[in-house]
């Protein structure tokens, strides 16, 4: 009797080994074929999406701040530029001008905490674009903050709405259009006319 049962324990031991021998194996099978296919799906998606929304939240913030203007509401026979078209336009400069630097300040945050430590160089590559667009846009809201400042100094010396070319009203629409415009319609017209013959 006894030697059966050590039969039964032997050939009981040798079916456990065998199950964990092939459970091994197909773990292994299985993850190294899942692993190369993760890295090279991350590269396409990568590069395609990241500068195309960059371009489109720049577009948008802009095009929401203008759109958001409210219209002045002229009168008849109303005095161009008088104070309370002149309020109009000093409101709509300054909330424009803290919105920018708000932006300004929150890419200063990000760069200061910023942390570039990627193990994986397609995903290095993304946050670098990003980064890059990130910063040329900031680059350019830097320069309409100088025309936005210089719009205010106009306000008070009492030159802004004026054609700085030919001296001409400016027009109020034009202006909530485009607030640091410092041309009318057709000087800008034949400026950039002249611009596409010289690099055209």
């Amino acid at each position: 009797m006894p030697a059966k049962k050590t039969t039964k324990k032997t050939t009981n031991n040798k079916n456990t080994k065998k199950a964990v021998a092939k459970k091994t194996t197909t773990k292994k099978t299985t993850t190294k074929k899942v692993a190369p296919k993760k890295p090279a799906a991350k590269k396409v998606t990568a590069k395609k999406t990241a500068p195309k929304k960059a371009k489109k939240i720049e577009k948008y913030e802009e095009a929401q701040f203008l759109a958001s203007i409210k219209p002045y509401a002229l009168k008849k026979n109303e005095k161009y530029m008088n104070a309370k078209q002149k309020q109009h336009f000093q409101e709509i400069l300054v909330s424009w001008k803290e919105q920018l630097q708000i932006e300004q300040d929150r890419t200063a945050d990000k760069i200061q905490k910023n942390v570039s430590h990627f193990p994986d160089e397609s995903d290095r590559a993304t946050h670098e674009e990003e980064f890059t667009l990130e910063l040329r846009t900031r680059e350019r809201e830097r320069k309409l903050l100088s025309k936005i400042s210089e719009s205010i100094e106009d306000l008070k010396s009492d030159d802004y709405g004026y054609c700085a070319s030919c001296g001409i009203e400016i027009g109020i629409r034009r202006l909530e259009a485009r607030p640091t415009a410092t041309r009318c319609i057709d000087c800008k017209t034949i400026e950039e006319i002249h611009e596409r013959q010289q690099y055209g």
